[in-house]
């Protein structure tokens, strides 16, 4: 009864530790299932096309230029089929002169490829010219005995998978608006999160719920670079693709917040670093100025969902530019004698003020003038 009692607790244990993972697996499936099934079905179609239209027996690059160009890996695609296509050209084209001269074998191989990567990086240099280069080399040379193709058929091939895939992405693309709107709103919750528990540590002097605080904070690293891959990835698909021509507005305005957004999720950072130091220190810090970390927070809660909101829908910029205001000017001052980091808290909590204005569209200039000069913290600098 005891063994079976004690598998009973291990197995519960083990499905409350891997159930959280299961889920983030099936959500990140469930995000890459549109991707998924645009490349395979480009793939066959670049397939189908190559050996009933063009008529070619073996078309290998066709579908391989599909999925390169529209691998589930976020990006300029339209710049990787270029590429891809540039690459192609030049490692068929070296390997089918030299094993057409001296034959293949393994040193012929390693000819065709180094020759065909030389050519690549001395005409461009990009990381997908040089590696389709060295592989469409490498290929081309080790199937030479095995296929009868014309050199030219293999160059039509790939141009047939990338011009495909540039059809698939214009015609069958997902919402670029709305992915990047979900990456912004993610590194703002982040950021909530991270202030939250901040306010949570000062208040009650816990080192332990800071250091957590920092962990959150430095984690809005990976959602930044997604915010950025999303809104390249999103300008390219609303410039080329007459469904989400309409889209092009509202991703310039992502994009002209994301360096905003960057810089308030960089402060955090620090405000949180210098928390951690102050309560390490024992420096007195304002109970007000934990409230006003926490209010700082409730504020990056009402960002996410303004990104979140339609443009007809609220909270929306005005209203949030109008609660930042009041709570820029009832910002409490930090005395210097209570510390120097304790001091810097305060400074950054006025930093991430001016970061948020200016994701609501306000220019420092304009609202600098808002917050309480931070008269005390001069001095001590």
């Amino acid at each position: 009864m005891l063994q079976l009692i004690s598998i009973l607790a291990l197995l519960r244990k083990v499905g409350s530790t891997a159930l959280p993972s299961v889920r983030a697996a099936l959500l990140r499936f469930a995000g890459y299932l549109v991707p998924i099934a645009q490349t395979a079905v480009t793939a066959g179609a670049a397939w189908w096309v190559s050996v009933e239209v063009a008529g070619h027996e073996q078309p290998l690059l066709a579908p391989l230029a599909a999925v390169v160009c529209l691998s589930v890996a976020r990006g300029a695609r339209s710049r990787r089929a270029g590429e891809l296509i540039a690459g192609v050209t030049i490692g068929t084209i070296v390997s089918d002169v030299v094993v057409r001269y001296i034959g293949n074998g393994p040193w012929q191989i390693c000819l065709v490829v180094a020759v065909a990567m030389s050519f690549a990086v001395l005409l461009d240099g990009g990381s997908v010219i040089v590696l389709q280069a060295g592989s469409s080399a490498a290929l081309v040379a080790a199937m030479a005995s095995a296929t009868s193709a014309h050199p030219f058929d293999r160059v039509v091939d790939a141009l047939i998978g990338g011009a495909l895939s540039l059809v698939a992405l214009s015609v069958l693309p997902t919402d670029p608006v709305r992915r990047t709107r979900r990456c912004a709103a993610a590194v703002l919750d982040s950021v909530a999160a991270a202030l939250r528990q901040t306010s949570k540590g000062l208040a009650a002097g816990d080192v332990s719920a800071l250091e957590d605080a920092l962990a959150l904070a430095r984690s809005t690293q990976s959602t930044i670079d997604s915010m950025r891959v999303e809104l390249r990835s999103g300008s390219e698909v609303a410039r080329i693709s007459p469904i989400h021509w309409r889209g092009r507005r509202r991703i310039g305005r992502l994009a002209s917040i994301a360096d905003p957004i960057d810089n308030a999720a960089r402060n955090t950072r620090v405000l949180v670093r210098r928390a951690l130091i102050a309560t390490y220190d024992g420096e007195r810090v304002d109970p007000q100025l934990a409230d006003a970390v926490s209010d700082l927070a409730h504020l990056a809660d009402r960002m996410r969902l303004m990104i979140l909101a339609t443009p007809a829908k609220k909270p929306n910029e005005i209203q949030i530019s109008d609660e930042l205001e009041r709570f820029a000017r009832s910002l409490p001052q930090q005395e210097v004698s209570a510390g120097f980091s304790a001091a810097v808290v305060s400074a950054q909590v006025r930093s991430i003020v001016i970061d948020f204005f200016e994701v609501c569209g306000i220019p420092r200039a304009v609202c600098r003038p808002m917050l309480p000069r931070p008269a005390h913290y001069a001095g001590a600098a």
